[in-house]
């Protein structure tokens, strides 16, 4: 007897979990979502926005593989001259914010603590040597 009411408790069981399941639910013709929106716990889901659906790609997206090195990127690597250019870009950038930061009075005594920490810090490691 305590065999079969086993039986028939896992058969229930299941059963509710498969009423209840969230793809069951979600159908539109579903008991359960009826019941959940008369119950004000489930509403239809409207449409995406036009500018949503012009956004997204038409079809069916093509298969990604894994394990694959990405595609090479489609600007080419910059030449010597291209390249000495762009370090003399930054440099230039980098001097004029330093000027900035050389007259901005914290800047200049929070550099100066800096270079204080770092020399004792070195100190202490030149002298056990």
């Amino acid at each position: 007897m305590a065999g079969t009411s086993a039986r028939i408790g896992i058969v229930v069981a299941a059963a509710a979990c498969l009423w209840s399941s969230a793809s069951l639910a979600q159908q539109a013709d579903s008991l359960l979502k009826s019941g959940m929106k008369m119950l004000g716990f489930a509403t239809d889901v409207a449409p995406p926005a036009d500018f949503v659906l012009q956004s997204r790609p038409k079809g069916d997206l093509d298969y990604v593989p894994i394990f694959q090195p990405p595609p090479e990127p489609a600007k080419p690597a910059l030449n010597d001259k291209e390249l000495k250019a762009l370090k003399g870009d930054l440099d230039s950038v980098q001097k004029r914010d330093d000027a900035i930061r050389q007259a901005f009075p914290p800047a200049v005594k929070a550099a100066a603590e800096d270079a204080a920490a770092k020399k004792a810090k070195a100190k202490p490691a030149t002298a056990n040597q």
